[in-house]
């Protein structure tokens, strides 16, 4: 007993048409749910994670400044080394964060997910971020609501995203 239509596996166009659907399928309903984030995976475009020659200042001496954060504290932090432009993260949901985790968020007015660092959480209950290689805080990063995050960065899958970050440069999508 067939399954599938004969036109879905004979033809070319068929074949594509069952490859993008089953990828939606697996995207939207099984990494969704497993993972409890509607972004499961997200593309690095970026540069504000990455870790050069001017993370010592850009991230540890302006965290040991202005929060008094020293280098070995920063360090155990999760994903402590940052990521790069088309590295891939994996985003899982959580009901809450601390202060190290690297979340993806989103911010009225800007297209794409934020990928940021939780340097502190505020008394209210919403969190401070800073991306790594960014030399200050930027004025959306100091009251991250909860409602806003879609996920902690739970690993990185590197270099897989630069499809995502030619199609976002050439169209701006």
């Amino acid at each position: 007993m067939k399954i599938l239509p004969k036109i879905l596996t004979d033809t070319w166009w068929g074949n594509i048409l069952l490859g993008f659907t089953s990828a939606v399928i697996f995207y939207y309903v099984i990494l969704s749910t497993v993972l409890s984030s509607n972004t499961p995976v997200v593309a690095v475009v970026s540069g504000s994670m990455e870790h050069d020659a001017s993370v010592e200042s850009d991230h540890y001496d302006w965290l040991q400044k202005t929060l008094e954060y020293n280098k070995s504290y920063v360090e155990s932090w999760p994903v402590n080394g940052g990521f790069n432009i088309g590295d891939m993260p994996i985003i899982r949901g959580k009901e809450s964060y601390q202060v190290g985790d690297v979340i993806v968020y989103s911010v009225h007015g800007v297209d794409a997910p934020i990928i940021h660092r939780i340097i502190l959480v505020n008394q209210d209950g919403t969190y401070q971020t800073k991306g790594d290689n960014n030399p200050s805080q930027l004025s959306y990063e100091a009251s991250v609501k909860p409602d806003q995050i879609r996920g902690k960065v739970i690993f990185i899958i590197p270099k897989i995203g630069y499809f995502k970050v030619v199609i976002n440069r050439l169209f701006g999508v």
